[in-house]
């Protein structure tokens, strides 16, 4: 086990790292915007939160990063050594890396869509959290589902694997979607760039879980012991 969350720390770090050089370059300048238009016309003094708004942004580049790793070790450790049996030889880092992204951040998108600044939801923000909890719980069970379907049915051939788990995902995440409540959302941000902040936080969260899913992939044949116990060396 120590191996596979050595792997699942590396491949986190790895992710979150490149998450966090996203936030920097992408999502911090996103959000500060976003302050500026949702303060327009009241007057507030930019100068006397220049200090501020740099700690904000190193705490959120390093809270990114420290994300990055979190997920590593659970999602790429923890459930990757648990499910590492039933985990195919090939793409099996991948697999890991789109069920982490849909349990975090897919499916509870579907009902509580990331927001910028600015724009309130009209829901108690301690529901809103148990809603999102809970949405995340769906998407692990969906995705659990999905896999032993596919293989209680892959001896009928792939096409039919497949479909069935995709079914059985796709069933069990629209149910939980429209039986949730779907929060109204209160803003005075142009609806374009509400599109492009959203989709800026999506393509972050895709890329952390690609990256990390890329290295754990490239360590699970560089790090993981061979069929006789031996970690592989520079020589082999």
């Amino acid at each position: 086990m120590y191996d596979a969350l050595r792997r699942g720390a590396i491949a986190g770090a790895v992710g979150g790292g490149a998450y966090g050089l996203y936030v920097a370059l992408v999502g911090n300048p996103l959000v500060e915007h976003a302050e500026e238009l949702a303060h327009h016309g009241h007057g507030h003094g930019h100068e006397a939160t220049v200090v501020a708004d740099g700690v904000t942004s190193v705490v959120s580049v390093g809270g990114s990063a420290a994300l990055g790793l979190l997920f590593g070790l659970v999602v790429f450790g923890f459930v990757g050594y648990l499910l590492e049996p039933a985990l195919p030889d090939r793409g099996g880092s991948y697999l890991l890396g789109l069920g982490g992204f849909l349990t975090v951040s897919g499916v509870p998108w579907l009902v509580l869509p990331p927001a910028a600044p600015g724009v309130e939801t009209t829901v108690a923000t301690d529901f809103a959290l148990s809603l999102y909890v809970g949405l995340m719980a769906v998407g692990a069970v969906a995705c659990l589902a999905s896999g032993w379907v596919y293989h209680r049915l892959a001896e009928y051939g792939r096409p039919v694997g497949t479909a069935a788990a995709l079914a059985v995902f796709v069933t069990t995440v629209g149910v939980a979607a429209f039986a949730a409540p779907s929060p109204g959302y209160e803003s005075t941000l142009p609806a374009t760039f509400e599109a492009a902040y959203v989709g800026s936080v999506v393509v972050g969260q895709l890329g952390l879980w690609g990256i990390a899913a890329a290295t754990h992939s490239r360590l699970d044949t560089a790090l993981r012991p061979d069929a006789h116990g031996v970690a592989p060396t520079a020589a082999d």
